[in-house]
């Protein structure tokens, strides 16, 4: 019987049991014809048998609660960008005697750190959506702080700048986590795109109504609990992440070999 069989490389005889610790050429063109006949079927090799893929069962889907303090951050950047649009500008004007030439630069000095800042969050996010969403958040808190509190043109500027650039990243971190919530996304992202449309329209509502009665600064200073609030849920959120991670079971040990 030893001699029909014939020894193959790698291979060790105990009795008449042959075992091998590499696959032989038949075992490989079997595995190939099983293949074909089952297309649905991947053969499965050694060292590879009942084995787990690092990330779970589907790899690259994120729980949408994952999305709560990002999407909240994103509407309130909008928000914030569209609060300057009517009588508020005219307030802000009226209050730090600013010439008309520096009007348009309210609006500029936000949007256009915020366009820079969407690639940014998007491609970064992909990957670590919690790393990019807190310092987003982050921007937000001290920018709406800043622009309340300007004395001038100057802090004002900035604090729209660090805004702007912050709602960027909420943005593009946004965007991409409603990508990767599966098939979920089929309610997901019209909710998303459904609460920045709508803070993009209260913006100029809050200060047409504030202005004559507040003044101008109270819009910017109420956006700053509803950003802790981000801030908290997307902290909550990615110390839950971290902790389903260390608690997933280590990969089961491959399958003996016959």
């Amino acid at each position: 019987m030893l001699l029909l069989l014939g020894r193959m490389p790698n291979q060790e005889v105990s009795g008449l049991r042959v075992t091998s610790t590499a696959p032989t050429a038949r075992t490989v063109t079997c595995r190939t014809a099983r293949a074909r006949i089952f297309p649905g079927v991947t053969p499965a090799f050694p060292g590879t048998v009942n084995q787990v893929p690092p990330y779970g069962p589907r790899p690259g889907v994120r729980p949408v609660w994952l999305l709560i303090g990002p999407a909240l951050a994103a509407s309130l950047g909008a928000f914030l960008l569209a609060v300057t649009v009517g009588p508020e500008r005219a307030a802000i004007q009226r209050d730090m005697h600013l010439p008309t030439s520096v009007i348009p630069w309210i609006f500029v000095a936000y949007l256009l750190p915020a366009v820079l800042a969407v690639p940014v969050g998007a491609l970064v996010g992909r990957r670590w959506p919690t790393a990019v969403a807190l310092p987003a958040i982050a921007l937000l808190i001290p920018g709406s702080l800043l622009t309340a509190l300007a004395p001038g043109s100057g802090p004002l500027l900035v604090g729209r700048a660090v805004t702007g650039f912050g709602a960027g990243l909420a943005w593009g971190v946004t965007a991409m986590l409603v990508t990767q919530v599966g098939a979920r996304r089929v309610w997901v992202a019209p909710l998303v795109a459904g609460a920045v449309v709508l803070a993009l329209g209260l913006g100029p509502v809050a200060g047409a109504l504030l202005e004559p009665t507040a003044g101008w600064r109270w819009p910017f200073v109420l956006a700053v609990p509803f950003e802790v609030v981000a801030l908290l849920a997307t902290t909550v959120s990615g110390i839950i992440v971290l902790m389903r991670r260390a608690s997933r079971p280590a990969q089961p040990p491959a399958a003996p070999l016959a």
